[in-house]
């Protein structure tokens, strides 16, 4: 079974001089994801840059986040399980013939040029998590980021899960990608036939932009809460889809885009 991480002799700086130590270094390497054509041919439709855990549960969200499944993702399968890369394969088709893409770490699919999510999802109807008091998120997140084990070990990959209504949190992921670990998260659920989102928020260790509320519009995540900021790209389509988010979650407070707060005035600060 993959670890995550590889240990790995490297220089230690200290005010005493330098010595070799192994340290544990998060894995990333490319992940080819596969599904079927118009003619059930196996083809690469992306490689992402990952780390290659729980890779039948990344295809299966990813499909699902980016609203290329027909219908809820049941099947996949590993073809290429070692270095210099790793496949996965979704046994059926798409509902669209996607063109082959490469995504790296820090990017989040953003294949739109005008950041909207028309036609993919619906916009959120019902407010759960829309009142959540500080209390409650900040705990959702302390038992996500204590169950996030490679990042004890590495402190180099992001957390994701879903915190649930009875207050459980459930399907955590971890991956050097922000956008990999939600779809893991999502692959998780999806493919214990826990098929129903909405009844979830989404819990992030680090920050939200534009395409992580996008999986959750597409998938009918009604609220997003994060350790980081998120931005205002990631604001505008959270209202526009009235999902709630919570972000720089800490001790002290939280930032909070509404289910209700279009109205809100304008503020504009110069630099």
């Amino acid at each position: 079974m993959n670890k995550g991480f590889n240990q790995v002799p490297l220089q230690r700086l200290s005010n005493v001089g330098t010595d070799v130590q192994g340290e544990n270094i998060v894995q990333e390497t490319a992940v080819e994801l596969r599904a079927l054509n118009e003619n059930y041919d196996a083809y690469a439709f992306a490689t992402l840059l990952a780390t290659p855990t729980n890779l039948v549960e990344l295809l299966a969200g990813h499909i699902t986040t980016e609203g290329y499944a027909l219908k809820p993702v049941t099947h996949a399968s590993i073809v290429q399980n070692n270095e210099p890369y790793f496949s996965v394969e979704y046994n059926d088709k798409l509902r669209v013939q996607v063109t082959k893409r490469i995504v790296t770490t820090s990017c989040g699919a953003c294949n739109h040029p005008e950041l909207m999510v028309d036609g993919i999802g619906n916009t959120v109807t019902n407010q759960l998590f829309s009142d959540a008091n500080l209390q409650q998120i900040q705990l959702a997140l302390s038992s996500l980021t204590s169950e996030m084990n490679l990042f004890n070990k590495t402190g180099g990959c992001h957390g994701s899960a879903l915190y649930g209504v009875d207050s459980s949190v459930s399907h955590v992921s971890e991956d050097i990608g922000r956008h990999n670990a939600v779809d893991k998260t999502v692959g998780m659920a999806i493919l214990s036939g826990d098929v129903d989102l909405s009844k979830y928020m989404l819990l992030l260790s680090g920050r939200c932009g534009w395409d992580i509320v996008a999986k959750a519009v597409r998938t009918g995540i009604p609220a997003i809460a994060s350790l980081g900021a998120f931005s205002t790209a990631a604001i505008k389509l959270a209202r526009e889809h009235n999902i709630t988010l919570y972000g720089f979650v800490a001790e002290s407070g939280a930032w909070k885009v509404g289910f209700t707060d279009q109205s809100s005035p304008s503020i504009d600060v110069d630099d």
